[in-house]
């Protein structure tokens, strides 16, 4: 492994990512226990919220692993700085997620067999580009969840988390598109193979059930229609893989197929 090198400025939007990173640190614990100061024992979402919380440890556990492969994999020095930030944000997840867990339940759940097979998936792809788009449209679809659980958990104070959290997310779905499409991560891009890139849409549709989470915010939100936050988690998912697209010059051929092998079922 050799040093990277930086290629271009640090000014313009990644100097911008970044300051707002800096701007957007805050002690897990200490966020923890102001979010629990509005939690009731007798809050009928207790339970979930211990669920939810639980499971949110080892999905930002998952990103910290994914950005911490990245980081080392990166070409550049700015990618590298750039993954510096989503490192410390997701072990600040992590650690808030697990605290808010602790008080509530008495310590966090198990992980998941979905979460486990998730984070072995990531980890072990064959190109650094796929786990890189993997990761960013992973954030993507968390980052549009948060935003319901931020509505439909108030009571709990679990939604005071979510929404500090969700900041640093939409911030991760920046870089990494900026990357991806814009910046030095764009001739990766541009190099997979049609197959390899679709097989990596594949993958974060398979670990993201937006069936279940739709039907779980329609429960928490009752003005919900059935079906609406799926619908629109799916459109914002198009429009981060229509970016993707642009930048290739097979995008007429991956917009076709897509249309004949819909990503989600």
């Amino acid at each position: 492994m050799s040093l990277a090198v930086y290629d271009g400025t640090a000014k313009g939007a990644n100097a911008r990512f970044i300051e707002d990173a800096r701007r957007s640190t805050w002690v897990p614990q200490t966020v923890a226990e102001q979010a629990l100061r509005r939690l009731e024992k007798s809050d009928p979402l207790l339970e979930l919220t211990w669920n939810l919380a639980s499971g949110s440890v080892y999905v930002e556990q998952v990103g910290l692993e994914a950005a911490s492969v990245i980081l080392t994999e990166s070409p550049d020095a700015m990618a590298k700085l750039i993954g510096a930030t989503a490192v410390s944000d997701e072990g600040r997840h992590s650690s808030v997620f697990a605290y808010y867990a602790e008080r509530v339940g008495g310590a966090v759940a198990p992980p998941a067999e979905p979460i486990v097979d998730l984070s072995k998936g990531l980890l072990t792809m064959e190109y650094p580009a796929a786990r890189m788009l993997c990761h960013t449209l992973l954030e993507g679809f968390a980052a549009d969840e948060f935003f319901w659980f931020i509505r439909g958990l108030r009571s709990t104070g679990l939604s005071d988390i979510y929404r500090l959290v969700r900041r640093d997310e939409s911030r991760h779905v920046g870089l990494g598109m900026y990357y991806a499409t814009r910046g030095t991560g764009l001739a990766s891009v541009q190099a997979l193979s049609p197959e390899d890139l679709l097989n990596a849409e594949e993958f974060v549709v398979k670990y993201s059930d937006l069936d279940v989470i739709d039907a779980l915010l329609t429960r928490l939100i009752p003005e919900l229609s059935p079906g609406s936050v799926s619908r629109w988690m799916r459109y914002r998912h198009e429009k981060r893989m229509n970016m993707i697209f642009q930048v290739r010059s097979d995008r007429q051929d991956l917009i076709r197929y897509r249309k004949q092998h819909p990503a989600f079922a």
